[in-house]
């Protein structure tokens, strides 16, 4: 199979391959939010919850399938793109450089994100918002939560996260050009129902970053600042302890 027979050229596909996972995965966090699960917990560790029943089977699992479709084999390595190798000083750079325009750009818009969240998604209720003020939890809830912020947020969720939406979408969304970039950043944002009040901040923060990726063609660039990224949520939880 050539690169061209590929390419995912339907948009309509490329829009329910990207937000499947999102809605499914909001879905089963609400029910499990209404159904009292883990009650008491912080809403990080039920949102983690369903990730692991969400995420990991359809994006991971989709992948596999693929995999197996096009190669014959499990190994989603081989259905992959962007896999073009950066020095390692190269990667070092870009790493730390794009990790530090992401978190400004993330904080700047902070209080505009804040503003939309209590205007025009006033009506989601408090309680839906994973975002808490953590110190107000008993130390083995931080605890829990640090495992969790770290093992899944941190490793697990944006590994596969970067594997599917940049290594497969992105990589056969090349034929639109520079737009495939515009497109799989403004889906990926919104595939996050679980907070919509950050679809804009992620937009603004996350176009430089994906930009990179696409021109030196790197996953690996993609997965390391994205799990770079998540990875001051745990060092906020451990000033806590």
């Amino acid at each position: 199979m050539d690169n061209k027979e590929k390419e995912i050229r339907s948009v309509w596909k490329l829009i329910m391959l990207h937000l499947l996972p999102g809605i499914m995965l909001s879905t089963i966090y609400i029910l499990l939010l209404k159904g009292g699960v883990l009650e008491g917990y912080p809403r990080l560790v039920i949102l983690g919850l369903a990730g692991i029943f969400s995420i990991i089977p359809l994006e991971l699992g989709y992948l596999f399938y693929v995999a197996k479709k096009e190669v014959g084999s499990f190994n989603i390595l081989k259905i992959l793109g962007l896999q073009s190798k950066m020095k390692v000083k190269e990667m070092l750079f870009y790493t730390l450089s794009l990790f530090m325009v992401v978190g400004i750009l993330m904080t700047a818009f902070n209080p505009l994100s804040n503003i939309i969240l209590n205007t025009v998604f006033s009506w989601i209720p408090s309680s839906y918002n994973y975002v808490q003020d953590m110190s107000l939890f008993d130390r083995h809830f931080i605890i829990i939560s640090l495992f969790v912020s770290f093992f899944f947020f941190t490793l697990i969720l944006p590994i596969i996260e970067e594997l599917y939406f940049r290594g497969y979408l992105l990589s056969r969304m090349k034929w639109m050009g520079k737009c495939s970039v515009i497109l799989n950043v403004l889906l990926f944002a919104v595939y996050h129902f679980w907070s919509p009040w950050l679809i804009l901040s992620r937009i603004i923060a996350l176009l430089p970053l994906y930009y990179f990726v696409y021109k030196k063609d790197s996953l690996k660039l993609a997965i390391l600042v994205h799990c770079l990224c998540n990875f001051t949520d745990v060092v906020i939880l451990i000033t806590l302890l």
